[in-house]
């Protein structure tokens, strides 16, 4: 069963682009076993990196929270 990340001020279902992730190289893409753990996160689903939480989304992460 997927863990779940609740929405919170913390992280929250807004989120920034432009995110530079130093925890992984630059061409790895977060799917599913990509090695990160996934999180149900409201509607969607992130990845656990470090202490950041990033979504793929077209050619780029968003992150949402930490």
């Amino acid at each position: 069963m997927m863990s779940s990340v609740p929405l919170s001020e913390q992280n929250s279902a807004d989120f920034t682009t432009g995110h530079d992730c130093e925890d992984h190289p630059d061409d790895h893409e977060h799917r599913p076993n990509c090695g990160h753990e996934a999180v149900r996160h409201d509607n969607h689903v992130d990845y656990v990196v470090g202490v950041h939480l990033p979504h793929p989304h077209g050619d780029h992460c968003e992150h949402h929270g930490e």
